[in-house]
């Protein structure tokens, strides 16, 4: 009876020695789904913060926003910063990695440091790289905003440290459509201003008649180019004194347009507007005219206080 009772204590104690290790890996499963689940971060929400420029000199911070919604590992939102005494707001779209905690943010256009005011700017292509740091405290966005490599010596990197405010944060994870796909031209809309500023700021600048050009169909196709080094020209493009292409940089990249002649008019006008004058005045971009096989080749050169402005005439 006495070696029965030893032989269930043994079993027993085996038993529960066996069980042990179980209860371990199943305490260890869940600490590490609820881990999972605690640590698991997205970006959505509204981060607020101050952009420093590194350079040697003493320049404006920008005062900023990122206003943020992520599906997946897709992100998309709205950059919001003060610059000088104007808010500029510029579409933003990226990606995040929950697994690294990084935030990699396109290219997009924005104020050149240097520029006078936002009016007259001078853009630059930014593209941004963030790390996220979460704690009981508050959530951080620390990283940069880079140029390209072609513009790195001029255009330095601006620091920021966003902090993610909570209470905002439900306005932004509401069902929204996801954006679409950025097209290959990307037009860069007036930042400060609506685009009657610009309609009136042409109609009080004069224009320099740069060519006469005689054609034979009634609708053309125009590619304008930044002419030489990309030195951050920004143009609108006027045709018979109406607005048809509003604030854009000039690049390498063909902008392309598709006009439609006037037939009542003698001349039809194609004209420059400058928006600024670039690293490099004054703002010059090669213009190409498709008159069906035919292509016409020339230069618009425009400043402050006048518009390159080409005559456009129909073959009888």
């Amino acid at each position: 009876m006495l070696a029965t009772f030893r032989d269930i204590q043994t079993k027993l104690l085996i038993f529960c020695i066996c069980m042990i290790q179980p209860i371990k890996a199943a305490f260890l499963a869940i600490f590490l789904l609820t881990a999972t689940v605690l640590f698991s971060q997205n970006v959505n929400g509204h981060w607020y913060g101050i952009g420093m420029i590194q350079t040697t000199k003493d320049y404006n911070s920008y005062l900023s926003e990122l206003i943020l919604r992520q599906k997946g590992k897709t992100v998309w939102g709205e950059f919001d910063y003060y610059f000088k005494d104007s808010l500029v707001k510029v579409p933003l779209n990226g990606s995040f990695d929950e697994q690294t905690r990084k935030l990699n943010i396109r290219p997009f256009s924005m104020i050149y440091y240097k520029s006078p005011n936002a009016r007259n700017s001078i853009d630059c292509n930014m593209s941004g790289n963030f790390s996220l740091v979460t704690s009981k405290a508050e959530s951080v966005l620390s990283g940069a905003l880079a140029t390209d490599a072609d513009h790195k010596y001029t255009v330095p990197d601006i620091n920021f440290r966003f902090t993610r405010s909570d209470d905002t944060a439900s306005l932004v994870i509401k069902d929204e459509p996801e954006p679409t796909k950025t097209p290959d031209t990307i037009i860069t809309a007036a930042p400060v201003s609506p685009q009657m500023e610009t309609v009136q700021a042409f109609a009080k600048r004069g224009k320099i008649y740069t060519k006469e050009l005689e054609v034979t169909n009634n609708t053309l196709r125009l590619e304008l180019y930044d002419n030489g080094e990309i030195d951050y020209d920004s143009v609108s493009v006027f045709f018979n004194d109406k607005l048809i292409l509003p604030k854009t940089m000039l690049t390498h990249r063909a902008i392309r347009i598709t006009i439609e002649l006037d037939p009542t008019r003698e001349f039809n006008e194609l004209s420059m507007f400058a928006e600024n004058l670039g690293m490099i005045p004054p703002n010059t971009a090669a213009l190409i005219v498709y008159d069906d096989k035919t292509r016409y080749e020339t230069l618009l050169t425009s400043d402050l206080s006048k518009s390159a402005t080409l005559k456009i005439k129909k073959k009888p």
